[in-house]
């Protein structure tokens, strides 16, 4: 009888508050970065039982290996949430036992946001989303054009929600904390900053490339460094998300002003004032081959096919905007065009510098959208969609469609949003497809890429529906 009450009597327990970027915060404690998961492993075995307790959402998880006082415990087990963005539905709040004689923290009781049953599912949303947005790459690309698609599926797709009212005032949310994680993204492609952040990071490491999150408290914002042929480099997805439609999907913006870019980059005008930031487990970002680059004027999705690049070039003396190629060795071919939009429309980012100062920062947007879908490409100009092949053919898709601000595709059908209806997104559904290419008017069904409209490219719709 004597012996549990003496073991009872050596345990004290305490109460923790770990600083998690899902839950909106910046200013992190650095430490050890813990990555853990299948394709990650790690010869942390404690950061592993956390990771796999917190994942099977575990109320207890015994730590008693890990010799660490309670102070330095929140660093540490906020590290192995903020480096696992799968773990978005456990709380920064938990609860854990120490030995009166060791000091240590023996046994951590995690508090969740989420009952057992909304987290599973949840993890199908979020499984889900992460295999939807990995599809975009395949083995053949390189690091940086994986880490590069990426960057510009999540340009092209997520929604800042709009989290301020008119007057710059916060509007608190009672959802608002889902946004600031990986899954708000994967669930209804909405985030803020550290969920643009966390949902990069995750993907990254899904693909076996270094990828961890930078904070700056000051800016009350994060953003990513991602390590590609042994050097590190700065992403921020948000500051290259921008564009004059507030709260609208328009899909196949992406700027690349964020993408790549040294420190001292970044810290300067053209990277729109970083400041004060901390970069845990990532080194400094000294490389510039990125900072002067071919996409630091591209305002549309970059594609990569057969190793090669695919962008809008705009030329605004011709008033043209040519899809052109680009090989890995940087030869540039333009395989064919569209009207611009003119007037072009002028896009201001607000920076603000370390001392305070803010800084209007112009851009252009060209206005024209660029999709790849099916081994074609398709662009918008100021009243057409166009389809071009590979080979550089080039037909009209759809006439008489609007002012288009957007062009992307859902569920394997191309959408658009027009300019005096942005709310509203037009799916074109691919039995039309096919019945208006039978009449003449479309160009799309030959989806094998056989040179032959048959009853084999609607066997191909049927299953990429």
């Amino acid at each position: 009888m004597c012996a549990p009450f003496i073991s009872f009597a050596q345990v004290r327990t305490g109460e923790g508050e770990a600083a998690l970027l899902q839950e909106g915060e910046f200013d992190i404690a650095t430490g050890e970065s813990v990555k853990l998961g299948a394709t990650r492993g790690t010869a942390d075995t404690v950061a592993q039982n956390i990771y796999n307790g917190l994942l099977s959402y575990s109320n207890r998880i015994d730590v008693s290996a890990l010799k660490c006082t309670p102070d330095d415990f929140d660093a540490y087990y906020a590290n192995v949430i903020n480096d696992n963005p799968d773990l978005f539905f456990v709380s920064s709040s938990y609860s854990y036992y120490y030995s009166q004689y060791t000091g240590y923290v023996t046994a951590v009781i995690p508090q969740y946001a989420m009952t057992q049953n909304e987290v599973e599912a949840a993890m199908e949303i979020f499984n889900a989303g992460a295999a939807k947005a990995l599809k975009e790459v395949d083995s053949s690309m390189s690091d940086m054009q994986k880490a590069l698609v990426i960057h510009d599926y999540i340009c092209a797709y997520a929604i800042y929600p709009g989290i301020y009212d008119s007057n710059g005032n916060y509007i608190e949310s009672l959802d608002l904390d889902i946004y600031h994680s990986a899954y708000g993204f994967f669930k209804d492609e909405t985030a803020v900053c550290a969920g643009y952040t966390l949902a990069y990071s995750y993907l990254m490491h899904q693909l076996g490339i270094d990828c961890e999150y930078v904070s700056s408290d000051s800016m009350e914002h994060a953003w990513n460094k991602i390590k590609i042929g042994g050097n590190w480099y700065n992403v921020d997805i948000t500051y290259d998300n921008y564009d004059y439609v507030e709260e609208e999907n328009t899909y196949g913006v992406a700027f690349h002003r964020c993408f790549l870019k040294s420190d001292s980059y970044f810290q300067s005008e053209s990277g729109l004032f970083h400041y004060d930031y901390l970069d845990y487990d990532a080194g400094d970002a000294t490389s510039t081959i990125y900072d002067d680059y071919f996409w630091d004027d591209v305002n549309s999705r970059v594609y990569v096919a057969d190793g090669n690049f695919y962008y809008l070039d705009p030329d605004y003396t011709n008033q043209r905007v040519y899809l052109t190629k680009r090989t890995a060795a940087g030869t540039e071919t333009k395989v064919n065009s569209a009207y611009l939009r003119s007037p072009t429309i002028g896009v201001t980012r607000y920076a603000f510098d370390s001392s305070g100062t803010q800084h209007n920062i112009d851009c252009t947007d060209i206005l024209c959208r660029l999709l790849y879908l099916d081994g074609k490409f398709y662009v918008t100009d100021s009243s057409k969609i166009y389809c071009i092949k590979m080979n550089g053919a080039k037909s009209v898709l759809l006439s008489n469609v609007g002012y288009t601000i957007s062009l992307g595709s859902v569920d394997g059908n191309i959408v658009y949003q027009t300019y005096n209806d942005m709310s509203t997104v037009v799916t074109l559904d691919k039995s039309l497809y096919f019945r208006n290419y039978l009449n003449g008017t479309h160009v799309y069904p030959d989806v094998n890429n056989d040179g032959i409209v048959n009853g084999r490219d609607w066997a191909c719709m049927i299953n990429q529906s």
